[in-house]
C-alpha cells in the first residue's frame, strides 16, 4: 500500500505520543484491531466515505461509537481527530505508516516472497536468517505462491529485491553468453 505524506504525519504524531507513553505496541494492536472492525462494516465505511456527511456529524458518530469501547484514550482522541478533519478514509494508510514506525523502531522489516511452490518451514527459516544477515535487521515476511515463476523465489524486502527466480539465472545466463561470444 502506498502511503500519502499526509497519513504518514498523522501516524508519526501518533507514533510518538504513543512511544512517550510507552504504549505504542499496545496502540498498534488496537489500530489493527479498529481496522478489521471498520473494514466488516460496510455501512461504516460509507458513512466515512460520505462526502455529504459533514466532520462534525462524523466526530459526534465516532465519539458515540467509540464511548465504553475500551479503546485507550490516545487512540479514541486520535480517532476523533481524524473525522474532525475529515480524514477518516485514510486510517488504513495511517495504521500501514505507524507498522512503519513501529517496525524502524524496533529494528524490523517487512517482506513478501514469491516462489512457485509452497516453501517448507525449513526453507522459509533459510530464507528469513539470509535476508536477516543481508539486512542487518529482523525480518518479517509474508509468503506467497507465484505461478509465473518457473521455479526459484523472489523475495521483496523494503528497497531490495533477492531474485533468485530460475528466470532471473537464466537471464544472466544469456548475457554471459552473448558478452563471451563478442
Amino acid at each position: 500500500m502506498v502511503v500519502s505524506e499526509v497519513a504518514s504525519r498523522y501516524a508519526k504524531a501518533l507514533f510518538s505520543l504513543a512511544s512517550e507513553n510507552k504504549r505504542a505496541k499496545p496502540v498498534l494492536e488496537e489500530l489493527r484491531a479498529l481496522r478489521a472492525m471498520f473494514e466488516k462494516d460496510r455501512e461504516m465505511q460509507q458513512f466515512v466515505r460520505s462526502p455529504l456527511i459533514k466532520a462534525e456529524e462524523k466526530e459526534a458518530a465516532m465519539a458515540k461509537a467509540l464511548k465504553g469501547s475500551g479503546v485507550s484514550a490516545e487512540v479514541e482522541a486520535f480517532l476523533l481527530l481524524l473525522a474532525r478533519k475529515n480524514r477518516l478514509p485514510i486510517f488504513p494508510e495511517v495504521l500501514e505508516a505507524y507498522q512503519h514506525f513501529t517496525d524502524e523502531a524496533n529494528g524490523v522489516t517487512r517482506g513478501v516472497v514469491r516462489s512457485a511452490r509452497v516453501l517448507s518451514q525449513e526453507d522459509r527459516g533459510r530464507i528469513e536468517e539470509t535476508v536477516s544477515r543481508y539486512t542487518k535487521k529482523n525480518v518479517i515476511l509474508t509468503y506467497k505462491e507465484d505461478e509465473d515463476l518457473l521455479g526459484g523465489l523472489v523475495a521483496e524486502v523494503g528497497s531490495y529485491t533477492f531474485d533468485d527466480s530460475l528466470t532471473a539465472h537464466l537471464k544472466r545466463l544469456n548475457e554471459e553468453l552473448k558478452r563471451s561470444a563478442h
